[in-house]
């Protein structure tokens, strides 16, 4: 099942992030809108087949920047939120 969450924040980097995640295959994306609805950045994360898994990382979170530029890639830890922030 896709679900889907908005989350206002008091934060200067954003005012408000929409995350889309599905309960199936643990893939989700969060975007962060500035307080004129214009993107600010956004997360893709997924996990990573069972058999791929190392130790506590079973994933990966890439970080995009407003023109969709890759700016850094984050391991996913076992029983954390892919999400979260950094």
């Amino acid at each position: 099942m896709i679900r889907t969450k908005r989350i206002e924040s008091s934060s200067p980097a954003f005012a408000v992030s929409v995350v889309t995640w599905d309960d199936e295959t643990g893939e989700a994306e969060r975007v962060e809108y500035d307080a004129d609805g214009n993107r600010v950045r956004r997360a893709v994360a997924r996990r990573f087949p069972r058999e791929r898994w190392q130790d506590d990382v079973v994933g990966e979170t890439t970080w995009f920047d407003a023109e969709d530029r890759e700016l850094r890639r984050v391991p996913v830890l076992l029983g954390r939120s892919p999400l979260a922030l950094d």
